[in-house]
């Protein structure tokens, strides 16, 4: 792989710095995460929860975990972050071939490591191992991390991301999950309570 392929990819993934996460511009948040944001912190999220999970006795690869999660957004440096609502208008399998699309395209580049990068994006998508399994559930985690944030900052237009049972599923690969999911659930419980 030369420099200027290795470059020209990082500098392309930068675009993920500057795209703001649709969903909450859609719900009228102005100064919206971008995509960078989100994948940072959901990167860590998906290490510190594989990391505790192989202490308690799960076999997992923490490094496919990471690279799953750094992963897992490439396609929308291209594309954007196409929101949730917009599936109704065009589709989830168009979504997901142009996501599919735009990564290999822009992997191809890599050589050899584009496709291993390509095989592990597959993965994610897929979710089918365990490690693909806990990044799907750490990426609604964060999400719902950042709902709950927004909330605290005063948003109260988000009850559609706690209702939606897309954003409730995935918890179930460990009780860990599900009891953090659980403690957001009553930390908005009783910042509702309080308004």
């Amino acid at each position: 792989m030369t420099a200027s392929a290795i470059l020209n990819f990082i500098e392309e993934i930068g675009a993920l710095k500057l795209f703001p996460r649709m969903g909450w511009l859609v719900h009228g948040i102005k100064n919206a995460e971008s995509v960078a944001d989100h994948c940072y912190r959901m990167s860590l999220l998906s290490m510190v929860l594989s990391d505790t999970l192989v202490e308690k006795g799960i076999n997992l690869d923490t490094e496919k975990v990471m690279r799953l999660a750094l992963l897992h957004e490439i396609a929308e440096a291209r594309i954007g972050d196409i929101p949730f609502t917009a599936r109704h208008y065009v589709g989830s399998e168009s979504k997901e071939a142009a996501e599919r699309l735009a990564s290999q395209e822009m992997l191809a580049e890599l050589g050899y490591l584009g496709n291993r990068y390509q095989d592990l994006w597959e993965e994610f998508e897929t979710g089918k191992t365990l490690e693909a399994k806990l990044v799907r559930a750490a990426d609604k985690l964060e999400m719902m991390i950042q709902v709950l944030t927004y909330e605290k900052t005063g948003f109260r237009s988000l009850d559609l991301f706690w209702t939606n049972p897309w954003n409730q599923k995935d918890f179930d690969f460990d009780p860990l999950l599900e009891e953090i999911m659980t403690l957001l659930q009553n930390e908005r419980d009783s910042l509702s309570n309080t308004l």
